[in-house]
């Protein structure tokens, strides 16, 4: 599914910045690790349950989380 095609990337530099696990956002979340992993590394199956979820655990849109292109500070990519 293109539309979620930054999704994991920009879960993981959120992870990364806030110095998170992957367990930590399954906890906050309430996503199981197994299904956590499986589709970070895969980027598809997203539900939009699971988007809300992740989104909420970390504070902010599901639009800039899944749609958007995150880039780290001081990155001009």
């Amino acid at each position: 599914m293109q539309s979620f095609k930054h999704a994991s990337d920009n879960i993981k530099l959120l992870l990364s910045f806030r110095g998170w696990s992957q367990e930590t956002l399954a906890k906050k979340s309430g996503i199981s690790i197994a299904t956590l992993k499986r589709k970070l590394r895969n980027n598809n199956g997203w539900t939009l349950l699971e988007a809300v979820a992740i989104a909420e655990a970390f504070g902010v849109s599901v639009e800039e989380l899944f749609f958007t292109r995150m880039i780290p500070s001081g990155n001009n990519c």
